[in-house]
């Protein structure tokens, strides 16, 4: 079958593009923009993309449109879809139907740490032994790609809340059957389709209320969103982690060492390569997942401790021998406030200068502008792009900010490197878009940088 990808470049189009070919189908698609590593990948594979949404691509006659929640209504390829009947669908349905329908899906939600955690997961699998398939919204760095089919019974799949399609305005995980669900946390975020935390509430109550009353759920001890999520009404197995000793998988910290503790039992000692608070929650609610399905518990912390973290996810890059320096997808306030602590924690004698592009729809749209600017105070250098489509004035919003400066180009963030004793600094990159632009900024403005 011939599969014609509308919105290909975006983080789960990319994917499933690649399990499309993996599963022996032949794919192409558009887009307007594409980025590493998703791009790198479909190049690899052989993926051709066209660079529009022009009418004429349809010309090769796909036997199925898969479109991406990128397309609207009004857009002159999807009316002339609509007018011609072709067959269409979307990429969370084709995936549920095609995919998962008869695979044992790990399932992970929630507003943070979902491709962490999947990616804990599934790499924890492959280490024990399995070849689980998995889609995650990001690459795990010891896996090749952000997507494979894999051939054990084992499924775990990145289960995002966003909008299925146009024509289908649930949210995607509603269409993955789950034998394990985890939902790490619950906040706001996706200001463009999601009016508050209520109405988000509800479309996680939707997929709870679909749940076969077998599959088992692990949810944040003590998290009030989930407690109102769960009261709604919640008729699958669950149980809990955290850091809290009620919790049903307890993650103890003593010294340089972790431990997770199991119906009263104290398992084992971790030392995983991943830091800051906010992955060991990553690192115990994977193991509440993994633990649902059975797994020993002392080869679990084994490949937890092998773990090598997920590319732009607190990624340390290692071409700046004389820095370092961190590249992180921050796309909502508490990831940018997580990240920020876990360098500092890190690295408690050096400075910390931020980078930041806030392109996600919601902080561009400034729903969130007072967390944003309270998101940022724990760093002592910041800079932040300045970008048109700011629906919020920022540079008033960050007035009263020393630490912050409002630049307009790469260019002008350079010579502010420049008067900066950078020296006494650690770098974090925090943008959701390409984060090549910081990169070759940081190369070119760090006096000490060698290649």
């Amino acid at each position: 079958m011939h599969i014609h990808i509308l919105g290909i470049c975006g983080t789960f189009m990319g994917s499933l593009a690649l399990l499309a070919r993996e599963s022996g189908h032949e794919v192409t698609g558009s887009d307007i923009n594409c980025y590493p590593p998703i791009s790198d990948q479909l190049d690899e594979m052989g993926i051709d993309i066209i660079p529009n949404y022009d009418i004429d691509q349809l010309n090769i006659e796909p036997d199925l449109i898969v479109i991406g929640n990128v397309m609207s209504r009004d857009m002159e390829i999807i009316e002339h879809i609509l007018d011609k009947g072709f067959a269409y669908t979307s990429g969370p349905e084709w995936l549920g139907k095609n995919i998962l329908s008869d695979r044992k899906v790990i399932s992970v939600a929630g507003t943070h740490g979902k491709t962490t955690t999947s990616s804990i997961i599934a790499s924890a699998l492959k280490y024990m032994g399995e070849d689980p398939g998995y889609l995650i919204g990001g690459v795990p760095i010891n896996f090749e790609a952000s997507a494979a089919l894999g051939s054990s019974p084992y499924f775990v799949i990145e289960a995002d809340e966003y909008d299925t399609a146009f024509f289908d305005k649930r949210s995607k995980f509603i269409h993955y059957p789950a034998e394990t669900l985890v939902i790490n946390n619950l906040e706001f975020d996706h200001a463009d389709i999601f009016k508050d935390l209520d109405q988000i509430k509800w479309h996680f109550h939707q997929l709870i209320r679909s749940l076969p009353s077998q599959t088992k759920v692990r949810v944040p001890f003590g998290d009030e969103n989930i407690k109102d999520l769960l009261s709604m009404g919640n008729w699958s197995s669950t149980k809990s982690f955290g850091f809290n000793k009620e919790a049903d998988y307890t993650m103890i910290i003593k010294d340089d060492h972790f431990m997770i503790k199991e119906c009263d039992a104290i398992e084992g000692t971790m030392k995983p390569k991943l830091f800051g608070k906010h992955n060991l929650m990553n690192i115990v609610s994977a193991f509440s997942a993994l633990r649902s399905l059975g797994f020993d518990r002392e080869r679990i912390f084994e490949a937890i401790n092998q773990f090598d973290g997920v590319k732009r996810r607190l990624q340390h890059l290692q071409q700046f021998e004389n820095h370092l320096v961190f590249d992180d997808f921050a796309h909502h306030p508490t990831s940018i406030k997580f990240g920020i602590d876990a360098v500092k924690e890190r690295d408690p004698n050096k400075k910390l200068c931020v980078l930041a592009e806030l392109a996600s729809n919601t902080m561009r749209q400034g729903t969130l502008k007072d967390e944003v600017v309270n998101s940022l105070s724990g760093a002592d250098c910041v800079f932040i792009l300045f970008n048109d489509d700011f629906e919020w004035d920022i540079e008033d919003a960050f007035k009263s900010s020393e630490s912050v400066n409002i630049v307009k180009s790469n260019e002008e963030l350079i010579n502010n490197l420049e008067s900066l004793d950078t020296d006494e600094y650690n770098f974090l990159i925090m943008t959701n878009k390409s984060s090549i632009p910081f990169v070759e900024t940081l190369e070119m403005g760090l006096k000490e940088y060698e290649r």
